[in-house]
């Protein structure tokens, strides 16, 4: 326990002196034009009990630091609400892994059918689709495979991101949801700082995609968890990428998690709690927003920034 304290320490150090941690703000470009912005936040996606429904009333949002008008805050039912999700393996990851495949195939199956499944494995800087997205959950659950562990076949994870991003299957705009499983390690940028410009075009590929990044940290035979520095680094990355698309990194301290049941439970319990915030904006181009809780005890997880396009 106490090696897991300093471990998420160092952690968080790392966010906070690239200024990204919890008071950073992610540049999640919406469907929004002049006059109303839109954004997908999540309420108290870390804590078992439902929360009671959000009300206007329980939030703010300040637009450049100034208070903005809030138009609506709309829950999104999973039972109705269309979905896109895309589960991506890294194909360097140690085989171990086949032994989360159960819970996977589980995860998937128990999915609203409102929600279109697809698999992807990271291979030489590609997405490489297993399984297009589909409706027919066994389908995309019979396609979960072994990774071949091949070390460095995967080529960086954020270069794989931005595939998926740029080639993103489908052009319906609904919610679009990635899940990674990754150690979150770049080969190819060895600075070993937060800096690291592949990671950078990653979010910025996924917030143009209007991509929710999900990551789980699990480790692979291109020297992985080498060191406890190189661990720190990825999972740092990968943290990151989290709190700039609105999504959630999900780690078991230092190394792969026994089980990926618990994670996949708050996974689903975020998708389950999330809402459309729309609110008053009155310029175009990138804005920073913040959105906070009035309500004690509320958690909320929210984009930071958003694009303001002009009226078409």
């Amino acid at each position: 326990m106490k090696k897991y304290r300093i471990a998420t320490a160092f952690l968080m150090a790392a966010i906070a002196g690239t200024g990204l941690g919890v008071g950073s703000f992610a540049m999640a470009q919406t469907e929004n034009v002049a006059g109303q912005a839109r954004v997908t936040i999540t309420v108290n996606a870390d804590k078992t009990e439902p929360p009671a429904p959000l009300q206007r009333g329980d939030i703010t949002v300040k637009v450049k630091g100034r208070s903005t008008d809030i138009v609506s805050v709309t829950p999104i039912k999973d039972a109705t609400e269309p979905t896109q999700l895309v589960f991506m393996f890294d194909e360097s990851a140690r085989s171990y892994l086949a032994l989360q495949i159960p819970d996977l195939k589980k995860f998937i199956l128990g999915l609203p059918a409102s929600t279109s499944v697809g698999v992807a494995y990271m291979n030489n800087g590609r997405a490489v689709m297993a399984q297009k997205l589909t409706s027919d959950h066994k389908l995309a659950a019979d396609s979960l495979r072994l990774t071949n562990g091949i070390p460095g076949i995967s080529g960086s994870p954020y270069f794989c991101l931005s595939d998926l991003a740029k080639n993103w299957p489908s052009q319906e705009k609904v919610r679009r949801v990635v899940f990674m499983v990754t150690n979150g390690e770049d080969p190819y940028y060895r600075s070993r700082d937060m800096q690291d410009p592949y990671l950078v075009a990653a979010i910025q590929d996924s917030q143009k995609a209007k991509l929710l990044v999900y990551s789980i940290y699990f480790r692979n035979t291109f020297g992985g968890g080498s060191t406890s520095f190189s661990t720190l680094m990825g999972q740092s990355y990968l943290q990151r990428l989290a709190n700039e698309t609105g999504g959630q990194f999900y780690s078991m301290a230092m190394s792969s998690p026994v089980s990926f049941e618990p994670f996949l439970k708050q996974f689903k319990r975020a998708l389950e709690r999330q809402y459309v915030l729309t609110f008053a904006v009155g310029n175009t181009g990138w804005q920073r927003v913040q959105v906070q809780s009035k309500a004690k005890g509320m958690k909320l997880t929210a984009p930071q920034a958003i694009y303001v396009e002009k009226n078409p």
